[in-house]
């Protein structure tokens, strides 16, 4: 859990974004504390297959992952909704551990994933301007309390996700087994294999099996 040596916050899905910034963190010799949004009422069957990959996940870098199934309301058609759900998780973690100087919170974006996405992100207040009171107001916090969250880092937003993919491959192959994509018809913990994520992370694998890392380690951003 969080403790006096905890320095930064990784938001962990259970997808390979997030995964790639755990990586990062350690790599950085960093000690993060890992954030899962727990919310089986919009996600169904998907949420528990998510918390149990970003479980794994933690418990490969001997991590505590803390699950959060707080909600804030969803307005219809919000295509932010899920950066201020993150966002809001995040205030609210550090607003309940105020003796914790938290010097980051790590993305794992990407520059596949969409320009807006990353500017929201960025700059969460921007992005939550419209509804960032009565949302957060829930959780008894100001929006000042996100103004003054830690520095956000994306180390490796201008790389896409098939070298970003080589990159941990290299240097720990068996991590991206723990990866859950799948948003398809999956039995048994087992990913369908068909649909587009699923499709998505073949290719990223495929094509970071046949990358050169020379170049590619040279652009991933330092702290």
């Amino acid at each position: 859990m969080v403790n006096k040596e905890t320095d930064c916050i990784v938001n962990l899905s259970g997808g390979f974004e997030c995964l790639s910034a755990l990586w990062y963190a350690k790599q950085k010799q960093l000690n993060p504390v890992c954030l899962h949004l727990y919310n089986p009422n919009a996600k169904g069957k998907f949420a528990q297959a998510e918390l149990k990959a970003a479980q794994q996940q933690a418990d490969y870098f001997n991590i505590d992952l803390i699950v959060d199934e707080s909600t804030i309301p969803q307005e219809s058609n919000r295509s932010n909704y899920p950066v201020l759900q993150h966002q809001s998780a995040v205030a609210q973690l550090i607003q309940g551990n105020p003796s914790i100087k938290f010097k980051y919170i790590i993305w794992g974006a990407n520059a596949d994933d969409s320009f807006r996405q990353r500017l929201q992100l960025r700059y969460p207040f921007r992005a939550m301007k419209s509804g960032i009171s009565k949302q957060l107001d829930l959780h008894g916090l100001h929006p000042r309390e996100v103004i003054n969250c830690p520095m956000n880092l994306f180390p490796f937003e201008w790389l896409t996700k098939s070298e970003v993919v080589a990159i941990i491959h290299r240097y720990d192959s068996k991590l991206l087994d723990l990866v859950w994509t799948c948003s398809g018809e999956f039995k048994d913990d087992t990913p369908c294999g068909e649909c587009t994520k699923c499709l998505e992370w073949k290719y990223a694998r495929h094509v970071a099996r046949k990358s050169q890392l020379k170049q590619q380690e040279g652009y991933v951003r330092s702290i």
